[in-house]
């Protein structure tokens, strides 16, 4: 086993666009947005901010992965980035604030198989959604999935931390984390409080740039 563990997010890190998001612009009332922003601004948890999304949508099962399917894709790169991580026995996992549903949709569709997935799940009636959220600890209760438990827990065990993300959840798994991969809000962040990271495009370039580190052991820049 390698010393280092890969941790992605996956909406709008893995997928573009954001899944969840995508659904809520198709079949939910426009106030989801506004939820979105009431976040960022500290009024909010996300925890209580995504329930209350995912209730708004009003879609079949079958709608939403016709729908999902056709409008969203896979970063470029990341199935070619799973092949990386395994022939350097990378562990990688996908550390997701969204709907293991549409993740494992996604995912199937591009060919990707065999990379384990920590994400809530969803219960759909007549049309309703409901978000049965992840179980397990918490190190706070702003987020609906405490990414940093999973983080801590791979530190405890020696490995190192590359972190890949995008936006609010994933701020705080950053902190513990050696490399930073950052995009969109996260990237904005990150600068924001002074927090090292690289920037991506795509996941060649992560895998560039990991290969790269790993390989000779450098310190962020």
């Amino acid at each position: 086993m390698s010393g280092w563990s890969v941790c992605c997010d996956f909406d709008g890190t893995i997928c573009l666009p954001d899944a969840c998001d995508f659904l809520l612009e198709k079949f939910a009332l426009p106030e989801w947005k506004e939820l979105d922003d009431a976040v960022w601004r500290g009024e909010i948890t996300e925890r209580e901010a995504f329930q209350k999304q995912i209730a708004l949508l009003d879609v079949t099962w079958e709608e939403a992965r016709a729908a999902l399917l056709s409008g969203v894709r896979i970063r470029e790169g990341f199935r070619e980035f799973t092949e990386f991580c395994r022939s350097r026995d990378l562990p990688l996992t996908i550390l997701s604030s969204g709907l293991e549903e549409l993740i494992y949709e996604l995912l199937r569709s591009a060919g990707v198989h065999d990379v384990p997935v920590l994400a809530h799940r969803t219960e759909i009636k007549d049309n309703h959604w409901r978000v049965i959220l992840r179980d397990g600890k918490r190190l706070a209760e702003h987020c609906s999935h405490c990414k940093c438990v999973f983080v801590l827990a791979e530190k405890a065990a020696g490995r190192k931390i590359a972190y890949i993300g995008d936006s609010y959840t994933d701020l705080c798994p950053t902190q513990h984390a050696d490399i930073i991969f950052a995009t969109h809000r996260l990237a904005a962040e990150c600068r924001k409080i002074g927090r090292p990271f690289f920037s991506y495009t795509t996941f060649f370039d992560i895998e560039r740039e990991l290969g790269r580190l790993i390989s000779t052991e450098q310190d962020l820049p």
